[in-house]
């Protein structure tokens, strides 16, 4: 049974991922809501960083209201470089007291696209908790690969069937993980796909059974973060959705 946690110094709670740079979901607590913010066209993760710390404070938000990042990379990375970049990444959030001891709370996803590839890690989007009388349904879970106990599932296998298996295995994960929050699979109002394999066939089967076919299901033709992964998901339910053009 997933770990879940409150962080209370952002108004919600979180699926604990011990050790690990993010956490495997978030949700809003009672009386917040999520409010997600993308920017026109992604910015370096440190112009980000200083963006939303400004953007924040002039929503009358500490910086702990963050719940949620959305990056871009490169390209996708070995084990080693990936949590190189982790550690950088968490400089900031450490920063801003944006931990629950050695735990880190906010959820993330990550993605290496294959057109219009980025020259260093960049910001797309970012998360955070507005007060909300009645609110809290929210929530958002961090993209997930098919990985299992350290292995990939299906292995390199991507045919049709290899990625029906792999899209299941994920679907399912997510779907437990929104259940862990408490938290009503319903009520998604977007998921992202993150592979560079045609996911065409996939659409009539494995999403159009969980519901999420037509609710606003984007497809990035992109690697996961990390070498080796073919799929990631993520799925989210927020109401209030914003683009800046933050340059």
């Amino acid at each position: 049974m997933a770990d879940v946690a409150e962080f209370a110094a952002g108004n919600y709670k979180y699926i604990v991922s011990p050790g690990g740079p993010f956490s495997s979901g978030v949700a809003a607590l009672p009386g917040y809501a999520l409010r997600r913010v993308r920017f026109a066209r992604p910015i370096p993760m440190a112009d980000g960083f200083a963006f939303i710390k400004k953007y924040l404070e002039h929503e009358g938000r500490p910086v702990t209201a963050l719940a949620a990042c959305e990056l871009r990379s490169p390209a996708p990375m070995t084990r080693e470089q990936f949590q190189g970049f982790n550690g950088e990444y968490l400089k900031t959030l450490h920063q801003w007291g944006c931990k629950a001891g050695d735990i880190n709370p906010l959820a993330r996803s990550n993605l290496a696209p294959i057109t219009e590839v980025p020259s260093e890690a960049m910001f797309f989007a970012f998360t955070y908790t507005v007060p909300e009388a009645g609110a809290g349904g929210d929530f958002l879970i961090s993209g997930f690969p098919e990985m299992k106990d350290g292995g990939v599932v299906g292995g390199r296998d991507v045919s049709l069937k290899g990625l029906d298996l792999k899209a299941r295995f994920v679907m399912s994960t997510l779907r437990e993980r929104v259940a862990a929050l408490g938290r009503d699979w319903s009520k998604i109002t977007a998921a992202q796909i993150y592979t560079v394999h045609d996911i065409r066939p996939l659409l009539d089967t494995v999403f159009a059974e969980d519901k999420v076919s037509q609710i606003g299901l984007a497809w990035y033709p992109a690697w996961p973060p990390v070498i080796g992964m073919e799929f990631e998901v993520d799925v989210r339910s927020v109401r209030t959705e914003l683009v800046i053009d933050a340059r």
